[in-house]
């Protein structure tokens, strides 16, 4: 506020520089008359672009100056919750204001969401966000939010891929082992779906849209009761999340047949990628990323983009990225927005064509 005030103090002194150098072209015993004429428009337009120009510098360079809150539509403990206080902490050491997580969990992140639509667009309320943001929009009639419009994407965290597990008495080596064994079960096979309307649930949906495998979606309430009817061999395979899949794919409680990225992942090299075998295979990739209430300033977004950037490319940040199966990404906030637009759309398609009722 001091700098906006310097700021505002500069106008006035322009802007009276402006009217005495007017002033010395009338007469003296005119002076008086002259003060009371306004400033020509012309005049007002020429130093309006370079008035803004010095307040919205001045926000930027003043940002940040009080304590940041990071909303996380998700419980301590998870993924998107330690992402977000990796950021936090990064923050609090980049900039020396405090840096809060703030938790509120419920309605697939909507709470959450809704909150930050909802907040001041100075910078210092911001949402961690997943892949709920773009996905929810295929699963209700009724959002309290729109997620383009209400929102100015900053950084894209990360991205990550899933694993597609088999129960392990299920011998096989491959993806197209997999086919081949579908294909001979005049019933189909069994996916374990760890959450209705889950990324994984659309990931299954896609899965079965793509190859033909004539499968039947068996629901669970989450991540944890799905592996359990995996491992205890009751359903046949399943998208797990890959912090999830790798316990039981060291340990032999499952088999990987494959991975949902477009290459193999880096720590998983031995486990193919699904279009090695289906060609063309288009890649939904769950994905973790900060954002912000619409319409914030420009210069906040750059640097707040490039320092959270920063963070998940040191070494603290990229190994929690690895641990938790995801792999940095270094785009400007542009671009996060025009994958937002487009994962919104590829999530659309997806149930559509799995034939999901919205609620």
């Amino acid at each position: 506020m001091h700098r906006v005030s310097e700021t505002s103090d500069g106008v006035l002194s322009m802007s009276s520089m402006l009217t005495n150098k007017s002033a010395k072209q009338v007469p003296t015993n005119k002076q008086e008359n002259f003060m009371k004429l306004p400033i020509p428009w012309s005049l007002v337009a020429v130093a309006a672009p370079f008035v803004m120009m010095a307040s919205t510098a001045s926000l930027a360079d003043d940002y940040p100056s009080k304590p940041i809150t990071l909303i996380v539509g998700a419980t301590a403990g998870g993924t998107t919750d330690a992402l977000a206080r990796e950021v936090a902490e990064g923050l609090a050491q980049k900039y020396d204001v405090p840096t809060v997580v703030d938790n509120r969990p419920g309605a697939g992140a909507n709470i959450a969401a809704e909150a930050v639509a909802n907040s001041a667009a100075d910078g210092y309320t911001l949402l961690v966000a997943y892949t709920s943001h773009t996905l929810n929009e295929s699963l209700f009639h009724e959002m309290p939010y729109d997620p383009i419009e209400d929102f100015t994407p900053i950084s894209l965290l990360g991205e990550v891929s899933s694993i597609l597990l088999s129960r392990p008495d299920l011998e096989l080596e491959n993806l197209q082992a997999l086919l081949d064994y579908a294909a001979d079960q005049p019933d189909g096979i069994t996916f374990a779906v760890g959450g209705l309307g889950s990324s994984l649930h659309m990931e299954t949906l896609k899965f079965m849209q793509e190859s033909e495998v004539v499968g039947y979606e068996i629901p669970y309430s989450g991540t944890s009761p799905a592996i359990a009817d995996l491992i205890g061999s009751h359903v046949d395979v399943m998208f797990a999340p890959f912090a999830a899949a790798m316990p039981l794919v060291e340990s032999g409680d499952a088999n990987a047949i494959a991975v949902t990225s477009p290459e193999r992942m880096p720590n998983l090299d031995d486990i193919p990628s699904i279009n090695e075998t289906l060609n063309d295979y288009p890649t939904t990739y769950g994905w973790f990323g900060l954002l912000g209430p619409a319409d914030m300033d420009p210069a906040i977004v750059e640097r707040l983009n490039a320092d959270v950037t920063e963070i998940m490319h040191g070494e603290s940040g990229a190994d929690l990225l690895e641990r938790e199966g995801a792999e940095p990404v270094d785009i400007k906030a542009e671009a996060f927005a025009e994958f937002i637009v487009e994962d919104v759309e590829r999530w659309k398609s997806i149930a559509e064509a799995g034939g999901i009722e919205k609620q």
